[in-house]
Order: structure tokens, then C-alpha cells, then sequence
């Protein structure tokens, strides 16, 4: 690595430094761990990241393997993620704003987060488009109802309805939504941010954003997905002013955090099954929520807490705490002991990340021929925000 000597070589530097801080961040990756990747030290990556230096062709390779991207990528003169920071069009896809702001630690991290997810959400209607597959949800996202515990109950059956499941139990909901063709995008998030969504008005269909880090976490995955299919249910509904807010009972969040029990956890479905293996409220062992939550893959934590809800379980600690559930002290004493990631009796098995993005760019290329641009283009902006997949 040498000084510039030229304006034209110090534009380069700069542009390469500043793409790679961008996606070092949003990879979550410090300098530090960064350097030590690649082989270097922190202080000359320091330098590379400030346009002080150039790096040399090996170390450009390096730092593309490491950042999964090309390395033309890191010379590009124009982010990606410029054009769609503040869409204007009224049917242009919006990225709704995170509910938990104030849990990401970094809130600069968090603005260029949403923004990012807005870029990948005008990209992906022009794959579906490439790959000639509709771009409209199997089960509409503009329905009328009321913000209540009714209303949230109403909206998860109907969307267990739309995907053809009833009361069925299954362990992997995000397959079925990408069957239906919600847009669902795992991709790198920096620390602190977890889940965003969206709507694309003019196609009538919705995005979930989940950071792939939680692949590690697929209960949490499901949740997290699952509140945010809420979130986009509570949006269009604001925009279409469908129903009177009057007899609304709960707000944004709640109404989401409703839907996802609901929906994960259907009071009929779960009900039948306390029943037909016998559990009284008052029998309950550890060992036997474990074995249940397993069938319906979510937390054991989730799963306790909905028992609770529903009657079907039952804690001495609810005679001064109404909000306390059974097993609340042995699911925080483990948390403790092995992180706030663990997940008692283990996880079940990880979702496959970005399946039908996948296949769509498959067919894309090859109803491309030789006219590859657009898909090219496309590809880009989903390596550089981050947009993994399974091999």
C-alpha cells in the first residue's frame, strides 16, 4: 500500500475505504476482527476504511471474500442503497419504522438498516417481474378489523385460512408465507437490529426482514417474522382507514404481539392438545413443556406464557403477579446461566435462508439470455445489502 499521488487516485481511495467501513458495519463485524480475518492489522484497516491508503490487489481479495462481496463491488462510485432512501412515489414499497428502537444500541446503525431494507424492497417486485411470477400475496393484506384481542384472533385465523393450514400445527410458517409470496429476506443486520417489515401498495404484498443472525434462533426467527406479518396487517389498515379506532383496545405493538400468538399458537388447537394428553393446570413439569413446545416449534418461554393466558397452566406466583407464568424462574435461572440466545430442550431445525429469492434469480437468469444487465443489477444490490443464501 503506497500514498496517492494523484486526485484521481485518492477519489478511488476514498470511495473503496468508505464502501468498506458500510459493509463492514452492516455485517456486524468490527475493525478489530476485520483485520485479523484478512491478515493485517487494525491500523492499516483503519487507514484503508479513511481513503488514506489503497489496498493492494491481495488485500482486496481478501476483504471481498471476508465481506462476501465482488470486488468491483468495493469500487462502484454509487451505493446501492442511494436511489431508495426516501421513495416519493405513492405506490413505491415503504419500510415501516422498528417498534424497538430504543433496544439497538446504535441508532445510526438502525437508520442505515432501514434503509438498506428499503433498497432490497424496490429490488425484489423487479426479480418477481424478471422471473415472470406474480407479485401479488396468495391472501390479501387489506382486511377490516377491530385492534382487540378479537381482532387479532380474527386476522390469524384468517391468514391460517388464506395458507391452507386451519388449525393445523407446523414447526416452519416461513416456508408457507414464501409459498403464498410474502417476500421474506434474511440478510445481514448489524447489532441491536433484529426484524423490520414492509408493504408495496402497488402489488398489494408485504416484506419481513429478519437478520441472519437468527438463523441461530429459529423460535425467536418465527416470532420475530410473525410480528412483523402483524405490524404490516395494523399498517394497511391505518392507510385504508378501514375501521373506526374507537373500539380499539390495543396499539401497534400489542395488536402484533396478539397476532403472533394467535397464529403460532391457536387457543383451539392448543387447547385440544392439553386435553387429549391429559395435563391439568396444576401438573405441569418442566420436561413436559419442553417435549410440547417442540411440536409447535416455538420458544418454551412463548409457549408458557400463552398456557398461561389461556388458562391451561397454572403458577403460584399468579396470586401476586397476574403477568407471572409456570416455569418463569427455571426458563430465567437457565437463560442466566447459558445466554439469553439458549433455548431450553434445544432448537429446532433452522429455516432454509432466502429459498425463493433464490430460485427467482435462478429463473431470471434464464429467461435473461443475453441480456443479463438487469439481473445483474439486482444481484448487486442484494449482495451488497447483505442478502445470503443457503448452499
Amino acid at each position: 500500500m503506497g500514498k496517492q499521488k494523484t486526485y484521481a487516485e485518492h477519489e478511488i481511495a476514498v470511495r473503496v475505504g468508505s464502501r468498506i467501513r458500510k459493509l463492514r458495519e452492516l455485517q456486524g463485524i468490527t475493525q478489530i476482527k476485520l483485520a485479523t480475518d484478512i491478515g493485517i492489522r487494525a491500523g492499516p484497516l483503519g487507514w484503508i476504511e479513511k481513503g488514506k491508503h489503497l489496498p493492494s490487489g491481495r488485500v482486496l481479495y481478501r476483504l471481498a471474500k471476508r465481506l462476501n462481496v465482488r470486488i468491483d463491488d468495493l469500487f462502484q462510485e454509487k451505493d446501492v442503497w442511494d436511489d431508495s432512501a426516501t421513495p416519493t412515489d405513492a405506490q413505491a414499497a415503504v419500510v415501516l419504522p422498528p417498534v424497538n428502537v430504543a433496544s439497538c444500541p446504535n441508532a445510526e446503525a438502525l437508520k442505515a438498516t432501514h434503509i438498506i431494507c428499503q433498497t432490497v424492497a424496490e429490488a425484489l417486485p423487479k426479480l418477481e417481474k424478471l422471473a415472470g411470477v406474480a407479485p401479488r400475496l396468495d391472501f390479501s393484506l387489506s382486511i377490516p378489523f377491530t385492534a382487540d384481542d378479537d381482532g387479532a384472533k380474527q386476522v390469524a385465523a384468517y391468514v391460517r385460512q388464506g395458507l391452507g393450514i386451519g388449525n393445523a400445527m407446523l414447526t416452519d410458517y416461513l416456508e408457507l408465507f414464501e409459498n403464498a409470496g410474502l417476500r421474506v429476506v434474511f440478510m445481514n443486520m448489524p447489532e441491536g437490529c433484529t426484524t423490520f417489515s414492509g408493504y408495496d401498495p402497488f402489488n398489494q404484498n408485504g416484506f419481513v426482514f429478519i437478520n441472519s443472525n437468527l438463523k441461530k434462533q429459529p423460535e425467536v426467527q418465527m416470532i420475530r417474522a410473525t410480528l412483523e406479518l402483524g405490524r404490516v396487517f395494523w399498517y394497511v389498515r391505518k392507510q385504508n382507514a378501514q375501521a373506526s379506532v374507537e373500539a380499539d383496545t390495543l396499539n401497534e405493538k400489542e395488536f402484533a404481539y396478539c397476532f403472533m400468538l394467535n397464529f403460532l399458537l391457536p387457543a383451539t388447537s392448543l387447547r385440544r392438545t392439553v386435553l387429549q394428553t391429559g395435563i391439568a393446570p396444576e401438573n405441569w413439569t418442566f420436561d413436559l413443556l419442553l417435549r410440547m413446545k417442540k411440536r409447535y416449534g416455538v420458544s418454551a418461554r412463548c409457549l408458557a406464557m400463552r398456557l398461561q393466558e389461556l388458562g391451561l397452566s397454572r403458577s403460584d406466583k399468579q396470586k401476586h403477579d397476574p403477568h407471572a407464568f409456570l416455569f418463569e424462574d427455571e426458563l430465567e435461572a437457565f437463560q442466566a446461566e447459558k445466554g439469553s440466545a439458549a433455548e431450553p430442550g434445544g432448537n429446532r431445525p433452522p429455516c432454509i435462508m432466502n429459498g425463493r429469492i433464490g430460485d427467482l434469480l435462478l429463473v431470471a437468469e434464464q429467461k435473461a439470455g443475453k441480456d443479463m444487465k438487469p439481473v445483474n443489477a439486482i444481484k448487486r444490490v442484494l449482495r451488497q445489502s447483505g442478502v445470503r443464501f443457503d448452499t
